[in-house]
């Protein structure tokens, strides 16, 4: 199984992140999957950390990289919760409003049903 695992359901892409530990090495991968998705025609994103039993600050700060990007372009980010031991760091740094969190990517997914997307820009910001 792969490390990152993209799963497209219903026009969203699904980032699963098949990992226990989630930290500096896997962060470098995660970013250019990320990048790649959010520079690409996928505005529907969702990262599904819901194997992560351990986040470091390297991938969190590729997760908030991730968010900014989506931002920038009138978008939000939406996170699969990981195992409860994971979920410390966005406890811990007060980070929970920079992403929309969800327990399961079923919801995740069926979050997109109520958004109101906007417009795309034709070409992302650099």
């Amino acid at each position: 199984m792969d490390d990152f695992e993209k799963i497209y359901v219903d026009g969203v892409i699904v980032i699963q992140v098949n990992l226990n530990r989630s930290t500096l090495n896997e962060a470098i991968a995660f970013r250019k999957i990320a990048e790649e998705e959010i520079n690409s025609v996928h505005t529907k994103l969702v990262i599904d950390l819901s194997k992560c039993d351990y986040i470091d600050s390297t991938f969190f700060g590729a997760l908030i990289m991730a968010s900014g990007m989506m931002n920038d372009i009138g978008y939000k980010l939406k996170v699969v919760k990981p195992a409860i031991s994971g979920e410390y760091i966005f406890t811990t740094t007060h980070t929970l409003r920079l992403f929309d969190i969800y327990k399961t990517r079923k919801e995740a997914i069926k979050s997109f049903e109520r958004d109101i997307q906007p417009e795309r820009p034709h070409t992302p910001p650099k």
